[in-house]
């Protein structure tokens, strides 16, 4: 029994030290993205008092994107365009708009949640974010095709307050006004490859104002007051939606492997 005890215990500090200072590794796969633009072509329509999802207009966008973790991505995008709409039966008028939008997004791949993400060329992102809307709005009557207001003047920035007569520029030129704008969507992105692939995005802007159609809910004749009636406007906050596909070049390879001690 004395002759078993030292190999026993010489058994059990080798194994011991073994462990400690003999770590087996294996490969963990990492993916954050590196840097990508994406050039993208879009439609647009209006939610508002004069808006309709099915009157669209092109609209043209940029966007760089850089992944910060795994599941998160941020992005720097900017978009143009144009907006139109029409309404027959209560305010008889049209309006026509031309904005331009610079927002900041923070992406969340729900795609990365599944353990096998790694072999997967089709990820799905929901988003969200905040940014700026520039816009100049003009509404004219249906029948007559007469001007009747527009958001292109200096009083008219930051306020529910129209320009109702004129032709709509300040001292300087053309005034545009600037509103706060937050966007929520769904991006989709197909990787053809290690650096080209295929986005395609169906968001919704919410505009922190009711005039991006040159319509809200203050009394025509007496700005100060709200309803009433000469009030041409009985919804809240206009938005946008944003339908656009894109072609996305990744400028670095975004699978990587990493050694990791057990």
């Amino acid at each position: 029994m004395k002759l078993k005890q030292p190999f026993i215990i010489a058994i059990i500090l080798q194994f011991i030290s073994s462990s400690i200072f003999s770590q087996t590794t294996f490969k963990s796969f990492q993916k954050t993205d590196g840097f990508s633009i994406t050039p993208k072509i879009g439609l647009g329509s209006l939610v508002g008092e004069l808006g309709d999802v099915w009157i669209m207009n092109p609209n043209v966008g940029f966007c760089l994107e850089k992944g910060i973790s795994e599941k998160f991505n941020l992005d720097l995008e900017i978009i143009g365009g144009n907006l139109s709409g029409k309404d027959s039966d209560i305010y008889s008028s049209r309006f026509q708009t031309d904005f331009f939008q610079i927002q900041t997004l923070l992406f969340l791949n729900l795609s990365r949640f599944s353990k096998n993400y790694i072999k997967k060329n089709f990820e799905v992102k929901a988003y969200t974010g905040a940014g700026w809307i520039w816009f100049h709005s003009d509404v004219y009557d249906l029948k007559s095709g007469s001007f009747l207001r527009t958001t292109a003047d200096g009083t008219t920035q930051h306020t529910q307050l129209f320009q109702q007569s004129g032709a709509g520029v300040g001292e300087t030129g053309i005034f545009y006004t600037r509103e706060l704008v937050v966007p929520i969507g769904l991006f989709l992105d197909w990787q053809f490859g290690e650096r080209i692939g295929l986005t395609a995005n169906l968001g919704y802007n919410w505009v922190y104002n009711d005039k991006l159609d040159a319509t809200n809910s203050y009394n025509l004749q007496h700005p100060n007051i709200i309803g009433g009636v000469n009030s041409y406007s009985e919804t809240a906050n206009d938005g946008l939606i944003n339908v656009s596909v894109g072609l996305k070049y990744r400028f670095k390879v975004n699978k990587s492997k990493q050694p990791r001690g057990v």
